[in-house]
């Protein structure tokens, strides 16, 4: 007799995401390994789910659902093993209460943040690359002039050779995967973190550096700061006037770090460039916002994370987590 697999049923929201996070290879895999309930589930709170729960032994989970697991809900998942998210982490599936219950009985917990930062260091990496050439006013005064551009006189200090790249928050698994990627490069690179030591900086190409000593001596700042309380608004007037002319400032992290105001006055001096991916308030950004018509500014409406084809990584991690867990292995990404 053939034992049975084990159950795994989706919730995210909308329910059309988990065809964006799975190809059918990766579908073939967890149906080798798992019975899927592939009916998703929106709202865990919603009549008639109590016996698809009793035999749910493992979540797969993306962004949302519209309401969290609480502890009479998971009260119903008496076989629940496991909790795999595609996306940056697990326990936002469940009220605070259901989380210490999760912990207390053992449950598994993996997530996919550190998969979802793969494209955000590559969108830095790229808008480095492409910042460091001048490649954004060179494009636009080509298309404007629609003539031969001379670049040695029109940019005579272009270029990736031995420029300064510094990372604010260096020691955040966005940033540790830039500074790697940034390895390759004929570039300096200035990290500041309070959580990396001078040795552990130094063995990721970098070299340690406090907040100012970054945004003074950077020809680019790429922001990987959470936003916390305490670092709301923390990136103000006083860190853009340091920074030298022509130098570039990249967020692909939160918008409330930055103190808008005092960087929207330091760009309207043409003095300084910036690539925002991110804003404050959150995007869209206002359609009344300065920064839409200043040529020193590229906006790009937050697509540093994973979009398109990138989903499916999440969705193979996911793949590869609940195998782990199913077949009592060692978590990649666990929590």
């Amino acid at each position: 007799m053939t034992a049975s697999k084990p159950k795994v049923v989706l919730t995210m929201q909308p329910a059309e995401l988990v065809d964006k996070l799975m190809n059918p290879t990766q579908w073939a895999r967890l149906d080798a390994v798992a019975d899927v309930d592939r009916d998703v589930i929106g709202d865990f709170h919603a009549d008639g789910l109590d016996d698809r729960l009793a035999k749910a032994d493992y979540i797969f989970s993306g962004w949302g659902p519209d309401a969290r697991i609480d502890a009479e809900t998971l009260a119903k998942m008496p076989n629940l093993k496991g909790i795999a998210a595609a996306a940056g982490n697990a326990w936002r599936l469940l009220t605070p209460e259901a989380l210490d219950e999760v912990r207390r009985r053992g449950i598994l917990m993996s997530n996919s943040g550190y998969v979802n930062g793969i494209p955000v260091a590559e969108y830095c990496m790229a808008m480095i690359l492409m910042a460091n050439k001048d490649f954004f006013r060179a494009e636009r005064i080509y298309r404007e002039r629609r003539e031969y551009i001379n670049r040695e006189v029109e940019f005579p200090t272009a270029g990736n050779y031995e420029k300064t790249v510094g990372l604010v928050t260096a020691g955040s698994r966005i940033a540790r995967h830039l500074l790697g990627l940034l390895k390759g490069y004929r570039l300096n690179v200035l990290a500041e973190s309070r959580s990396m030591s001078e040795e552990e900086t130094s063995s990721l190409g970098a070299k340690k550096a406090d907040l100012e000593t970054v945004f003074r001596e950077s020809d680019i700042v790429s922001l990987h700061t959470p936003s916390l309380p305490a670092t709301k608004g923390m990136i103000g007037a006083k860190y853009f006037r340091m920074m030298k002319d022509g130098a570039w400032f990249i967020n692909s992290a939160r918008g409330a770090v930055v103190d808008a105001d005092a960087m929207i006055a330091e760009l309207k001096t043409g003095r300084i460039n910036a690539i925002l991916d991110v804003t404050d308030p959150d995007e869209p950004l206002s359609a009344d916002s300065p920064l839409w018509d200043m040529p020193n500014v590229v906006l790009t409406p937050h697509i540093a994370g994973s979009e398109g084809t990138e989903l499916q990584g999440m969705g193979e991690n996911v793949v590869n987590e609940l195998t782990h867990m199913i077949k009592g292995e060692p978590l990649d990404f666990g929590e």
